[in-house]
């Protein structure tokens, strides 16, 4: 492929890709095809290589770009940025791949200015260049230092000699190319005189020779021809092969032994020259070793639980759960003997039916395994045969896109000359702006800022006279506080008495005396002190009532798991019993399987050999008929066969023809859906938030519509507390201050009562211990 047409193809691919709806594999598996098969076009491959560096060294490219679109934004176009990407990851990560000279090619089909301003930019290796300063900083937020400075970096001072050869070679190309646009250009406007065009010699109508008759190719035969197969496999078996084999190696080893047992020139004398030195040292270093005794262990031997049984000792939660989880198991039995007394029938019928229909879907789910399997080997070859069919449909639709490139590439030099034009013309006219614009935007400036400092002069001098102004006033009004001050009486301290039996006298309701408070507090602590020796007995009695139906419990518990114990081992028991059963009737099906699997084969075998002898036979009459029969049947069947080749030929068009308008209408039909699917999720979407934000809203207003009526109620409810407890404390007063003599009888009583419960309740917990 040329150089301009692989790299429009690349700039295509490139641009058409989008990671949020397809990965790299898939898209380059739809629009190249075959890439990996050793009969791959190269094209395609090196395509894929190329998407795949631009992708994935994607952050370092755009480090590099972002910079020098900033460098250069004056001299070059947003709409390269695909193509600066491409040349980036070529010149930079893949030229070791590629190659100089390739690299260069690549380069002279691209535009010679935009080319060698980049390269310019790029291998720029003076120690002020962007790559040593800004792209350097950029890069290191991608990649290691180390890997910067020891592979990019030294890439680039390595290939600067070259590539400054390159750009001038580029730098000379665009100068030819201005000169002759130039000229082009000045002879726009002259009208250019038609010549004539001179006489043309025309050959003379001569027959033409008859072409040459080609003779008929040589028809190679590509028969098959299989032997029978062996018999031997049938006459042995993998037992009797084992079986021939250890007889044959005892064989040999009595063979061995007897040759040596009888050798008459040299007998061996075995252990008759053996030395026991070796034994009797280590005897007497392993005696030496018991002696020192440096791995003596003095803990104490684990206990034997076998004569005397472990004691666990259970906690309270422990016990409490266990026996929750005895009372919840009592509950499900007194459930299902309920059932049973009310429905009259039992579940135990149908728990080992359920089981009996679990073992039978699972062999059958088995079964159905074993089927997909073969039907899996079926598809795979199917698929084997849709992707060869779907490689020679891609070479035919990439011969199409190959002469469709050419007509493109042409039409794009054209629109590159006439783009050279119009940025041409805008050049010019930038130049002029920057220029002019400048000098008028620096004279505005200066005007605007020394009429700004003028205005500031101002304002500040004006705030400085004022602030003197205040200043002054603040020093008289001081002056004048303190002269107020030194006129001033200074009054004498007055002694206040203490009297700790009166109160402030304020007139509050809980008005008291120190005396009075100290006898209050005395009254409460031994009030409190008696609820506390109160509160510790019933704290000890709850106790005890724990200790005893805790231990209640762990009898209980003792007697459930002894049963469950022994039902547990009877059940492990059966369970083994059951799997042993079970395993022997697989195996048994399993050999039935075999045996009738073997039986299948067999048959099989015997009906492929039938017909291979069919097929023999019939060659062999096939053969005799063509010995017997002329050349012109030979070219009649050579006529027939080439009919049905073209025959499958434009059954093979049509199919295809059928499948890509099939599949046209297919991707079509699944755009449409997907945008008719995400028109209504974003409807939905947006009807959801507009539901959820109205309730919420509604939530919020009855919120605090609930929150005002609370604190009103709460606001009402603390008043009328507050006016009952003070006429209740108003009512309490007078009675006290009416009759002081029955307040203290009934303080009498009240503490009585007290004293005589504590009595009663501390004999009802002896009462309750003792019994």
């Amino acid at each position: 492929m040329q150089p301009a047409i692989l790299m429009k193809y690349a700039l295509d691919l490139y641009s058409s890709f989008n990671p949020k709806t397809q990965t790299l594999d898939s898209y380059l598996e739809t629009v190249l095809g075959d890439c990996d098969s050793p009969t791959a076009p190269p094209s395609n491959v090196t395509l894929k290589q190329i998407l795949y560096s631009v992708v994935r060294f994607k952050p370092g490219i755009s480090s590099f770009l972002k910079h020098y679109f900033y460098d250069n934004a004056g001299s070059v176009l947003r709409a390269d940025y695909d193509m600066y990407s491409i040349m980036l990851c070529l010149c930079l990560f893949r030229i070791q791949d590629i190659g100089f000279k390739q690299f260069e090619t690549l380069c002279m089909v691209q535009e010679p200015t935009k080319m060698a301003s980049f390269l310019g930019y790029l291998f720029d290796t003076s120690p002020t260049s962007p790559v040593q300063c800004s792209v350097k900083q950029e890069w290191c937020k991608h990649y290691d230092v180390t890997y910067i400075e020891k592979e990019l970096i030294a890439k680039i001072k390595s290939l600067e000699g070259s590539m400054q050869g390159l750009i001038s070679k580029l730098v000379s190309k665009a100068q030819g190319m201005v000169a002759a646009q130039e000229e082009k250009e000045k002879k726009a406007g002259i009208t250019m005189l038609k010549k004539t065009k001179g006489t043309v010699p025309v050959p003379f109508n001569i027959t033409k020779p008859r072409p040459r008759r080609v003779p008929e190719p040589m028809r190679i035969n590509n028969d098959v021809k299989v032997g029978a197969e062996p018999d031997y496999l049938d006459r042995t078996s993998l037992s009797e092969i084992e079986a021939e084999k250890a007889a044959r190696l005892e064989d040999v080893r009595m063979q061995t032994r007897k040759k040596y047992e009888e050798s008459k020139e040299q007998p061996f004398k075995f252990h008759e020259t053996r030395s026991n030195i070796d034994q009797v040292r280590r005897e007497i270093e392993e005696q030496r070793e018991a002696e020192l005794q440096f791995d003596a262990s003095h803990r104490k031997p684990l206990p034997d639980f076998k004569r005397f049984n472990a004691t666990v000792k259970l906690n309270a939660a422990a016990i409490l759960r266990e026996d929750a989880l005895f009372k919840k198991k009592q509950a499900e039995e007194a459930k299902l003997i309920q059932n049973y007394e009310e429905e009259l029938r039992d579940s135990t019928e149908f728990y080992r039916w359920r089981n009996t229909m679990e073992e039978h879907d699972h062999l059958m789910k088995m079964e159905q395994v074993k089927s997909k399997r073969m039907q899996a080997v079926a598809s795979a070859q199917n698929a084997r045969d849709a992707k060869t069919r779907q490689f020679v449909d891609n070479k035919a639709v990439a011969d199409l896109i190959k002469e469709e490139g050419e007509l493109i590439g042409q039409q794009r030099v054209l629109e590159k000359e006439k783009d050279v034009i119009i940025n041409r013309q805008l050049v010019k006219e930038i130049k002029e702006v920057e220029e002019k614009a400048p000098r008028k935007a620096e004279a505005k400036v200066f005007r605007e800022r020394q009429q700004v400092r003028k205005t500031q002069k101002e304002e500040l001098q004006e705030a400085w006279e004022k602030k003197l102004k205040e200043d002054e006033e603040e020093q008289a009004r001081k002056m004048d506080k303190i002269r107020q001050l030194r006129t001033h009486i200074v009054h004498k301290p007055e002694v206040k008495v203490f009297d700790p039996t009166t109160s402030a006298g304020l007139g509050l309701l809980d008005e008291m005396s120190l005396v009075e408070m100290e006898e209050r507090l005395k009254i409460n602590q031994v009030r409190e002190k008696n609820e506390e020796i109160e509160k510790r007995r019933h704290i000890v009695a709850e106790r005890s009532i724990k200790q005893a139906q805790l231990a209640q419990r762990i009898s209980n518990i003792k007697r459930i798991r002894e049963a469950a114990k022994t039902s547990n081992m009877e059940a492990r028991q059966q369970k083994k019993l059951n799997e042993k059963l079970k395993a022997e009737r697989e195996e048994q099906a399993l050999r039935i399987k075999e045996v009738a699997l073997a039986e299948q084969l067999m048959h099989e075998r015997e009906e492929r050999k039938k017909e291979m002898g069919t097929l023999m036979d019939e060659e062999e009459r096939r053969k005799k008929n063509q010995m017997f029969q002329g050349a012109a049947t030979h070219q009649v069947e050579e006529t027939h066969y080439d009919q049905l080749l073209l025959g499958r030929e434009r059954e093979a068009r049509m199919r295809k023809e059928k499948a890509q308008s099939a599949a046209l209408i297919y991707e079509q039909t699944k755009i449409t859906a997907r945008k008719v699917v995400e028109k209504e999720t974003r409807t939905k979407v947006a009807a959801k938030k507009k539901l959820y934000k109205a309730k919420d809203d509604e939530i919020k207003e009855k919120r605090a519509d609930l929150l005002t009526k609370q604190k009103s109620e709460v606001a009402n409810k603390k008043y009328a507390f507050a006016v009952t407890r003070q006429k209740e404390k108003e009512i309490k007063a007078m009675t006290v201050d009416r009759n002081v003599y029955a307040q203290s009888i009934n303080d009498m009583s009240l503490t009585l009562a007290k004293t005589h419960a504590a009595r009663q309740s501390k004999k009802n917990v002896v009462a309750m211990l003792t019994e």
